[in-house]
């Protein structure tokens, strides 16, 4: 019976959520079959586990350097010191046979995204209770349907245990429909461009954890069929796309 304060009626919704966190995480797992297990890990912490961050921060900005440059300017380092963003944040990575294979960070405010762009400075106040997340980054030689989610659930599962009620994000247009499938929604219809990353649109998402799951599930059960009943080709255009 839940107390008249609610704590009961909170602990077993959290309950409830991580454990279909549990279940999408092993249905996800299952799509790589056959493969060499790809493995998640994390939350790793400057303060407590640097080693393993400075092993994320040379994965992504070797990635970065190869194929996308304008994430290691002046310009953004720059904030990302000033912000203190991979000190603050927790950070997952995923890793094949011991090599990393891809990477994602989660911020608590204040959020990188507000310093971006003029048009996103009064967003914040939004999404008070919510954790930024950003630098999802999958070698290319690795990406299939499941490392990207795979990382988000990881990350969400470790947000929803410290009281965070859903994430927000900033990503290029390209990928807006990635994170949709997943339960983000456009906070707006607006397009931000920020000026140190070229000329390309930016959309702002979120999502809340019951969307989050809800959306999940059915994307998870989506990529088993397909598994399952041999669609090499309808499969083949779900591989995720990076949140650059």
């Amino acid at each position: 019976m839940a107390d008249t304060g609610g704590g009961a009626s909170r602990d077993e919704e959290l309950a409830s959520r991580l454990a279909a966190m549990s279940v999408l995480e092993t249905r996800m797992a299952r799509l790589g079959a056959g493969q060499t297990p790809v493995v998640m890990a994390g939350p790793f912490f400057h303060a407590t586990t640097p080693a393993e961050v400075e092993r994320v921060r040379q994965f992504r900005d070797a990635q970065y350097r190869a194929r996308l440059s304008y994430l290691l300017s002046p310009e953004q380092l720059q904030l990302d010191w000033r912000l203190e963003l991979d000190e603050r944040s927790a950070h997952f990575h995923a890793s094949r046979d011991g090599q990393l294979v891809g990477s994602l960070r989660i911020t608590p405010g204040p959020f990188e995204f507000q310093a971006l762009a003029p048009s996103l400075e009064g967003e914040a106040p939004r999404f008070q209770g919510y954790a930024e997340f950003s630098r999802l980054v999958v070698d290319p030689e690795a990406r299939s349907p499941s490392v990207t989610p795979r990382l988000l659930v990881a990350a969400c599962t470790w947000a929803m245990t410290e009281g965070y009620v859903g994430i927000v994000g900033l990503c290029r247009r390209a990928a807006r429909t990635v994170f949709e499938r997943y339960g983000l929604a456009a906070a707006s219809e607006e397009q931000h461009r920020v000026p140190m990353r070229g000329p390309q649109p930016y959309t702002l998402m979120a999502g809340t954890w019951p969307q989050l799951i809800a959306a999940s599930t059915r994307m998870s059960e989506r990529l088993t069929r397909l598994r399952l009943n041999d669609s090499p080709d309808a499969y083949s255009r779900l591989v995720e796309v990076e949140q650059t």
